[in-house]
């Protein structure tokens, strides 16, 4: 690729002027490049945007002043064409306070489409286009100054291909009956920003939760969300604090004190020296609270599932995804097949997980509720 084939902006008037254009298009290409090796929010070290014609590598670093960038991401007439947006929103809602609106998701769409569930953008490109493309410059440092040609070309690349693959996937969703899966998956997109989720329920991304009692679920949720409060206000990474592997250890022990964190913890000396006091006083605090105060644990523990149900519930769940063409993790994963299971084990009526309405309640929703009552 040749430096003629992107134009670098690095001033608000040029950057006017380009972001106009674009708006005069049905549909833009976006992707970000960014850096989060030492703090808790993104530093976006780059934009990209395509738009059928041209590619606009954006350096946010030079320009302070992204006013037309945020009108082109909010502008309701353009449809911004990402590929696994959930950090390129994360991005956008971070430094500029937005989230881009309308958007669709090409990874979103293979997966309805039954090309593959969590689709790599190489893999995409390949698959539709029959092009090969580079992913040397994965984990380039993006805020260094120069940027390299390979990275800059790197930049452009993500782009340049997005809109055609775009084009025949709205075709092909269309012909298979699947564009509202795809329009409602994206609109529910900016639920998923991993920086915007409240701290008290941060603890629901922890895995194994399943396993613990509720005494053990409930410390796990406050030091989570003790964890997620200094992520943020120190803006460093969660694992820098503590690891999930040391938080679920704390939450299985009956009694806590500063020498156990060692013992009992994969935390390092520092960890320990700048968090482990207020670590043991959490804990033993919280183990004080009352048990009508405690609230409500989101994740039950670990007493299993009916066994019988699960399989039923599966199989019709693989059957309706080889009769649509898709993943069964499309339709509805085991984490929804036990919440629906769990929501009718005190006698009361099955309900839908809120992740299971919409397209999914239609497609799959309501045949798991009619099997559950015969």
């Amino acid at each position: 690729m040749s430096d003629s084939q992107y134009e670098m902006i690095s001033d608000v008037a040029r950057l006017q002027e380009v972001t106009d254009q674009c708006r005069q298009r049905p549909a833009v290409a976006i992707d970000t490049e960014f850096a989060r090796f030492n703090t808790y929010f993104p530093i976006v070290g780059l934009i990209q945007f395509f738009d059928g014609d041209h590619c606009y590598l954006v350096d946010p670093l030079e320009i302070e002043d992204l006013l037309p960038l945020i009108d082109l991401l909010t502008d309701p007439g353009v449809v911004k064409v990402f590929h696994a947006c959930s950090e390129d929103i994360e991005v956008f809602h971070r430094s500029l306070g937005v989230v881009p609106a309308p958007l669709f998701d090409s990874q979103v769409a293979a997966a309805a489409l039954g090309v593959d569930f969590s689709m790599s953008y190489q893999r995409l490109v390949e698959h539709y286009l029959g092009l090969n493309i580079p992913k040397d410059e994965t984990r380039s440092d993006w805020l260094q100054r120069p940027l390299t040609d390979a990275q800059l070309e790197y930049a452009a690349l993500d782009v340049i291909h997005l809109l055609e693959v775009y084009e025949k996937q709205v075709g092909l969703l269309a012909a298979a009956g699947k564009s509202a899966w795809v329009a409602e998956e994206c609109d529910h997109a900016a639920e998923d920003i991993a920086t915007n989720v409240e701290p008290e329920r941060a603890y629901l991304r922890l895995k194994g939760l399943a396993r613990l009692d509720r005494e053990s679920l409930y410390l796990v949720r406050e030091i989570c969300a003790w964890r997620e409060t200094v992520a943020r206000e120190r803006d460093v990474p969660r694992n820098r604090i503590i690891d999930e592997k040391s938080i679920l250890a704390i939450a299985r022990l009956d009694y806590l004190e500063t020498g156990g964190l060692h013992k009992h913890t994969t935390m390092n000396a520092r960890q320990l020296r700048q968090y482990g006091d207020s670590i043991v006083e959490l804990v033993n605090r919280a183990r004080m609270v009352p048990e009508e105060q405690r609230g409500k644990i989101e994740v039950e523990s670990a007493t299993p599932v009916n066994n019988k149900l699960m399989k039923k519930l599966k199989q019709i769940v693989n059957e309706k995804a080889e009769s649509w063409q898709v993943a069964p993790e499309m339709l509805a994963r085991r984490r929804h097949l036990e919440a629906l299971i769990r929501s009718g084990e005190n006698g009361g009526d099955f309900v839908l997980p809120a992740d299971m309405l919409g397209w999914r309640k239609t497609v799959i929703g309501d045949d798991l509720l009619k099997a559950l009552a015969e």
